[in-house]
């Protein structure tokens, strides 16, 4: 298991207990101080709300939740194709419907308030996560402007030509130790990553699994990209060189 695998396996293990715990004291301890703004409720409504079901709904919706919250952090480390995409999207998708269907159990006089609040909320995070799913998604484009070196988009960089001190074609991709802030997705890498020595902390945009790749490094920052054809990579290669 990779470095950054044991520290994603680390992370969402103390977010499984911690939600796990949560929905432990509210589902079977009823510890109903831990929802959120229900102690600050009137009396009146804070027994309206567990006559009507709210309160049993409520603790469904994190009981399946956190199901599917422990299915998201499973499948990656089974190396499950697009595990992580498909994993936390179920749970974004029922958590965020959850939400709404339990307003159905809210104070009437609050219901309408509730749901435009929270439709609006989801309507934010899910054209978020779509955005950057595109985004992220989408290929860098890469072009020599100026006597500069530029790939666009996200994570892109721009180098003066006269600063890059190597350029190298690689059959194979180096080991990827970690990913320290980048979008990773299927075959997709893309971002700030730390390969095996002596390669170290750099950018990668990757798409596919197959070779080759270009190597471009200057004093203290490298990329490594690759395209959809052999000929295309050679091409820049050529180009950098006579540059």
């Amino acid at each position: 298991m990779s470095k950054g695998m044991i520290i994603y396996a680390i992370v969402m293990g103390w977010t499984l207990i911690i939600y796990g715990g949560i929905t432990y004291l509210i589902v079977k301890k009823k510890e109903l101080s831990l929802i959120s703004g229900f102690s600050n409720r009137p009396k009146d409504e804070q027994e309206y709300l567990k006559e009507n079901g709210y309160i049993d709904v409520l603790g469904k919706i994190m009981l399946y939740s956190f199901y599917m919250l422990l299915l998201a952090t499973i499948l990656p480390i089974l190396k499950v194709p697009y595990g992580m995409e498909i994993g936390f999207g179920l749970f974004t998708i029922f958590l965020l419907g959850g939400l709404m269907y339990l307003q159905k159990f809210e104070v009437p006089s609050k219901r309408k308030k509730m749901l435009w609040i929270l439709g609006i909320t989801n309507v934010i995070i899910i054209g978020f996560i779509g955005w950057l799913t595109l985004s992220g998604s989408s290929e860098n484009e890469i072009y020599i402007e100026d006597d500069t070196f530029v790939i666009s988009g996200m994570y892109g960089i721009e180098w003066p030509l006269n600063q890059i001190e190597e350029v190298r074609i690689l059959e194979e991709l180096p080991n990827v130790k970690l990913r320290k802030n980048g979008f990773s997705t299927g075959n997709i890498k893309k971002g700030m990553y730390k390969l095996e020595e002596p390669y170290g902390n750099g950018r990668l945009f990757i798409k596919g699994e197959s070779g080759p790749y270009l190597y471009i490094a200057i004093k203290d920052d490298y990329v490594i990209f690759n395209r959809d054809s052999e000929e295309e990579v050679n091409k820049w290669f050529e180009k950098l060189m006579k540059k």
